[in-house]
């Protein structure tokens, strides 16, 4: 190991040195890995910043375990039973808790519709829905009450006139130092109390996060947005019907998904009298979707970088030729004194690798301004986020990659240098 040590230290000196006698050809040599690198380690990086962004989106529309049911349309061959469709209803409820045990929590909504909310001398239009206690955990983590508390089932069963705000809407009927539990707000002119402030939840480009702040959250504020009442209230007090506008379901474990699903699709069907007026729909089918996409832009984009890194590798394979060409009296000396083939062999391909490493470092830092750029570039039109950041993993990786190209690069020149006859490189002017 020390031995070849000692032979590779002067070959990487020799390459420095020719690479500082030569800066403009090096620097030319080298300019495909440099853009090659750069664009592989923020291609990836942007890439990768994607779909942590999309997870967390995700994960706040409730998570994998998320199940949601919504009225559909009957099929043409069942158009004509249009008459006997119901839709969802809270005896759909009932039926999946009886005959679906891998649902654990049920959620129900009935859409109010876009209503005005009004307090004193404000007011503000938004979506009110009703809902029971489990809209919290089928909403998962992200959904919390920040003062106050969420809807109960005795709420729902008492048919109370209560009402929880989203923080967008508390703060813009409320001044920020009242307290909006306890309070009394009006929806098409009845009276509700307050009785809870949602968390604020923030988020925009590669982060969501939930905020125990009322400030609006930016490109988040729909998240934000909305008011909540006993859904049996609305029900009985604004739709006059028994008619759902959609089921949240949630299981307990993620790999069961496919078989909770199933098991719904059988209940609806019989409780429906086999009328597909629904459809469930999961968020692990748009997951999946975004990989699709994820691995078609990982695709495209690493073929993009992947070519401009081939492309530097034959620049510097015809630079080391010309330097070849231009040191072959040197070579014939250096064998006529003694030097072997495999020390020759060795010489240009650590010069070789010397530019790939020069070349690749300088692409990581042109590759740290770009990710930087793009960042600064969406933070100004999305104040609240940022777009990526840069993983040492990608970043060594893209090095290695450049490396290894080098190196490749590099075999053939320094093949032709050993194989060079010492009397004819003599001879050579």
């Amino acid at each position: 190991m020390t031995r070849l040590f000692d032979r590779v230290r002067p070959a990487v000196v020799n390459g420095l040195r020719e690479l500082q006698a030569n800066k403009v050809r090096s620097l030319l040599s080298m300019s495909g890995i440099i853009l090659g690198v750069a664009s592989l380690v923020a291609m990836v990086t942007v890439v990768q910043g994607m779909v942590g962004n999309f997870r967390q989106f995700v994960d706040a529309m409730g998570g994998i375990e998320k199940l949601t049911v919504v009225r559909e349309q009957l099929p043409k061959e069942q158009e004509h039973l249009a008459e006997l469709s119901e839709g969802l209803t809270m005896r759909d409820v009932e039926r999946i808790r009886r005959t679906a045990p891998l649902i654990r929590n049920i959620s129900p909504e009935a859409r109010v519709g876009y209503e005005k909310i009004v307090h004193e001398d404000r007011e503000m239009n938004t979506y009110v829905t009703g809902v029971t206690a489990d809209y919290l955990p089928v909403a998962k983590r992200w959904v919390e009450p920040d003062q106050g508390r969420f809807v109960s089932d005795l709420d729902v069963l008492n048919m109370t006139d209560v009402i929880v705000l989203g923080s967008a809407i508390a703060s813009e009927l409320f001044a920020p130092n009242v307290d909006p539990v306890g309070r009394v707000v009006k929806v098409r002119g009845r009276r509700f109390t307050v009785i809870g402030v949602l968390n604020n939840i923030e988020g925009t480009g590669m982060q969501v996060r939930s905020a125990s702040s009322r400030s609006s959250g930016g490109s988040w504020r729909w998240r934000n947005s909305g008011a909540f009442i006993p859904v049996s209230t609305a029900l009985t007090k604004y739709n006059g019907n028994d008619r759902l506008s959609g089921l949240g379901l949630r299981i307990a474990d993620p790999d069961q998904l496919r078989d909770a699903v199933d098991q719904t699709e059988r209940t609806m069907l019989a409780a429906h009298k086999g009328l597909r007026d629904f459809s469930i729909t999961t968020n692990e089918q748009t997951l999946e979707d975004f990989r699709k996409t994820e691995a078609a832009f990982k695709l495209s984009l690493g073929g993009v970088a992947g070519i401009s890194l081939f492309v530097g590798g034959i620049g510097i394979m015809n630079v080391m030729l010309a330097s070849i060409n231009e040191r072959i009296r040197e070579i014939g000396v250096r064998k006529a004194v003694g030097a072997r083939g495999s020390d020759l062999f060795l010489q240009f391909l650590a010069e070789a690798a010397v530019v790939s490493v020069v070349g690749g470092l300088i692409g990581l830092v042109v590759s740290v301004g770009i990710v930087m750029l793009m960042n600064f570039i969406l933070t100004q039109a999305l104040p609240t986020g940022s777009v990526a950041s840069l993983d040492w993993v990608i970043m060594g990786e893209g090095l290695a990659f450049s490396v290894v190209i080098g190196l490749v690069a590099g075999v053939y020149p320094a093949l032709r240098a050993a194989k060079l006859d010492p009397i004819e490189a003599l001879r050579h002017e």
